[in-house]
């Protein structure tokens, strides 16, 4: 009598053979034992990575992407390489001069530090902070037009020279005593940043009295102040008593506002040593953090004003802040990123919150830290925001965590994301990564080694799975910036050609196969029917597999002039680099009453998938074999995808009596499949085989 086991959520990702004993663990049902070139989807299936466009070769050999999202639907992605950087739009094409030159715009950092290099954007402008460099500023005015600046953090408007003090005095008739009065004056400028108070001026005079006796404050004109404002010592304090639009304040016994008083503005990064490597925006101020000489030191500008660093005395909640953890080890600052209304950051030891009281905004007089879990950091990618919380690596790269606040704990927490899945990371560490929000919620990591991880992470819908990615190349990077329907995915990949830029494609879900797209470093065409390609230099001398109206080409090599002759003309044309694709559930175990299926010897005597949108492809238990829809109609093949509600296949292949042999399915041609459900009959046996078996 035959079991039959249904898997209709594969999206746990590729788990670790330690927990293959787990067959109670929800994750074991929805595992895989591999997951190669295959994303998990959040609705339950599975489908195949969409293939990369190639767009151009890199500047150099050595290279970083950087996204510059101006707006939810406006980005471009910049190319830095050694001290140069390019900007390509999101059509894939560089910004180019009127001749059609790709334009090569300088860039301050050497090739051998980009990939310290942290940044942080707001509007059309984008800060970055390397322990090696000075804090620098890029900003667009046009995407022919990129400028460089490196920020004083100190107002454009120099401070008033020149105070003078006199009496006028009309008729005076109060007391003869003396008194001492001092004044110091700033300018404003035309951007609202005040400059520094002017040198004190202090005269002996008598009382001031509106009438008859005043005290007349002049000075020079600064050049690009718009107004002044004039202060007035008070009990050791300088307070502000009033504005001037001109060159001149009457002091007419105004009483001095000692909460009001003057800024001193600071250079914190002015020298090496003191050069941040981190930085952030955190409730509409610019902050830096983890200079060399202060790793554990956090600098916030002041509110609205990104490159002012002033405060006063006492201090004004918009001033600008400066804060210093102390904690039993002094850990290094590794990464920060605003969460609710705290500002989580996490060092080499621990996880912290940087936050004021409930409800109120971050200021001088209400920062606190409070130590929340001690897993520890590792500086090889800066944290990411996904899922609600924030992602980070743990201390050693071997695990990723999710810092996120817990309403039943009342504190934030690290999740381990990792747990299940530790052998991803075990013999490579994530040199780079970003979050694809569109259209499986993606987190797409570099490994060292050049091979490719992903994370479709969805913790609301408890979705948490990890899957592994090869191409015919090493990956070195990977960027993300908001696209239509998807976002867009960009990878820096090393080839036989050089280093390329490329593009992960749409995911396929159409009923169009000139948008099945799975081939890398691939182009396509579209079009009258034709049969001879150029245009194809990058894999000169490259054996190639094309998709032409719907099936597959193998056996084809790119001429060393890129040229390429198919057997047939055809319409649609993708020609690329192959990958494969492979896809092997855990073992189905079924529970019944009389004990499980688990470690006995079973034969699957038959399976049925549900599939979607997808072709031919390769499966099986002990050997794979084809299964396809291909026919031949009216002399030609017939390569129909199946029906896009979904189908039902039937598999003849079937295995024998083993312990061990999982289901799999392959794809090794360029076709499309995305497997919504997997329907398995067991046959399960006593203990039987071979000793010790």
């Amino acid at each position: 009598m035959p079991l039959y086991h249904i898997q209709n959520v594969l999206n746990g990702g590729e788990i670790t053979p330690l927990m293959r004993g787990r067959v109670d663990q929800p994750r074991y049902g929805t595992g895989c034992r591999e997951m190669l070139n295959f994303v998990p989807m959040p609705q339950g299936g599975v489908t195949r990575r969409p293939g990369t466009r190639f767009l151009g070769l890199a500047a150099g050999s050595r290279a970083r992407l950087i996204p510059f999202v101006f707006s939810a639907t406006q980005g471009r992605m910049l190319e830095f390489g050694d001290k140069t950087m390019r900007v390509w739009l999101p059509d894939g094409r560089l910004v180019a001069d009127a001749a059609g030159n790709p334009l090569v715009f300088s860039s301050p950092y050497a090739a051998a530090h980009l990939r310290a290099l942290r940044f942080a954007q707001s509007a059309d402008v984008i800060y970055f902070a390397h322990p090696s460099y000075a804090p620098r500023k890029l900003a667009r005015y046009a995407d022919n037009n990129w400028q460089w600046s490196t920020p004083a953090f100190t107002p454009g408007v120099a401070a008033p020279k020149g105070l003078t003090l006199r009496v006028v005095e009309n008729n005076y008739e109060g007391d003869d005593a003396t008194r001492q009065y001092t004044y110091a004056v700033t300018a404003v400028g035309g951007d609202g940043q005040e400059s520094n108070a002017s040198a004190q001026a202090t005269i002996t005079a008598k009382a001031l009295n509106s009438v008859s006796y005043i005290i007349r404050i002049s000075w020079q004109a600064v050049s690009g102040a718009v107004y002044y404002r004039v202060y007035k010592k008070k009990y050791g304090v300088l307070g502000y008593i009033g504005r001037a639009d001109g060159t001149s304040f009457d002091d007419e016994n105004i009483g001095a506002d000692s909460e009001d008083t003057p800024p001193a503005h600071k250079t914190p990064f002015a020298s090496a040593g003191n050069w941040p490597s981190q930085v952030f925006f955190h409730q509409q101020r610019l902050g830096f953090a983890a200079t060399n000489n202060r790793p554990m030191t956090i600098w916030l500008s002041r509110s609205g004003e990104f490159e002012d660093m002033g405060a006063s005395t006492p201090p004004k909640d918009d001033d600008a802040i400066e804060v210093t953890l102390a904690a039993a080890q002094a850990n290094r600052i590794l990464w920060l990123q605003p969460d609710r209304q705290a500002l989580a950051f996490g060092t080499e030891g621990s996880e912290w919150t940087l936050s004021a009281s409930e409800g109120v905004a971050l200021a001088p007089g209400n920062a606190g830290f409070e130590m929340q879990t001690s897993n520890g950091g590792d500086d090889a990618v800066a944290a990411i925001s996904a899922g609600g919380g924030v992602i980070y690596v743990q201390r050693g790269g071997a695990a990723v965590r999710q810092f996120a606040y817990n309403y039943s704990a009342d504190k934030y927490l690290g999740q381990d994301l990792t747990l299940v899945a530790r052998h991803i990371l075990r013999d490579a560490g994530i040199v780079a990564w970003a979050y694809q929000q569109e259209p499986h919620s993606v987190i797409w990591c570099v490994l060292e080694d050049g091979k490719l991880a992903g994370l479709t992470f969805m913790p609301e819908q408890e979705v948490i799975g990890w899957h592994r990615h090869e191409t015919d190349g090493a990956f070195q990077d990977v960027a993300v910036i908001p696209g239509l329907p998807d976002d867009q995915t960009w990878f820096l990949v090393q080839r036989a050609c050089g280093l390329c830029v490329e593009r992960l494609e749409s995911f396929f879900d159409s009923d169009d196969l000139s948008e099945a797209f799975f081939l890398d470093s691939a182009l396509n065409y579209l079009g009258p029917a034709l049969k001879d390609f150029s245009g194809l230099g990058h894999l000169a001398g490259r054996k190639v597999q094309v998709f032409a109206d719907g099936g597959t080409i193998d056996g084809l090599t790119v001429s060393a002039g890129g040229g390429l002759t198919l057997p047939r003309p055809a319409e649609s044309v993708h020609v690329g680099l192959p990958y494969a694709s492979r896809l092997a559930p855990n073992l189905p175990e079924v529970q019944t009453q009389t004990g499980s299926s688990m470690m006995h010897n079973r034969k699957i005597s038959g399976v049925r998938l549900r599939v979607y949108r997808s072709m031919s492809f390769l499966a099986g238990v002990a050997e794979l074999a084809p299964v396809t829809d291909r026919h031949i109609l009216g002399g030609a093949m017939d390569t129909r995808p199946f029906f896009s509600d979904g189908t039902d296949l039937a598999l003849e292949a079937c295995g024998g009596w083993s312990d061990a042999a999982p289901l799999t399915l392959g794809v090794t041609s360029a076709t499309p499949l995305t497997v919504l459900a997997i329907l398995s009959a067991l046959e399960v046996a006593p203990f039987s085989g071979a000793p010790g078996r």
